[in-house]
């Protein structure tokens, strides 16, 4: 593969990926413009919106602990694969050494991406004490 394709493929990449990550921005910012809408829209009515304003459009999975953290670890591996693999590949020329290099790199974090995967903690809720209990005050005495 001659360095011009493999500088060219690399930017449509590039170029690709911030489209991407843009189109989401775009989404998200759409998706948040609608709640506030429906919110803004209730309180005009009179309505009292039963949602905290907070969790109304935020639908975020707690932080599952170390298996985030190795998703986190093998995207970035990843991506430090790939760079040293363009580094090399365009510097020395040789995209076979390059592609060597930066790969195996790559491998290593596509481990960490699939151990997190695979040792995922359980994200149900910790169940309710049943010795408390739950009373209401009674305010019709």
């Amino acid at each position: 593969m001659s360095p011009e394709l493999f500088a060219a493929v690399f930017v449509i990449g590039m170029f690709s990926g911030v489209f991407i990550i843009y189109m989401g921005l775009k989404q998200r910012s759409q998706q948040l413009e609608m709640h506030h809408r429906e919110r803004m829209a209730m309180i005009e009515r009179g309505q009292i919106p039963l949602a905290d304003p907070e969790t109304l459009h935020v639908r975020r999975i707690a932080n599952s602990g170390p298996s985030s953290r190795y998703l986190s670890l093998g995207i970035i591996v990843v991506g430090l694969g790939l760079a040293i693999a363009m580094i090399i590949s365009v510097a020395a020329e040789t995209p076979e050494v390059g592609i060597g290099v930066g790969g195996s790199i790559a491998i290593l974090g596509g481990a960490f991406i699939v151990r997190s995967i695979l040792v995922r903690p359980d994200l149900q809720p910790p169940a309710a004490d049943s010795t408390k209990s739950r009373t209401l005050p009674d305010d019709r005495l």
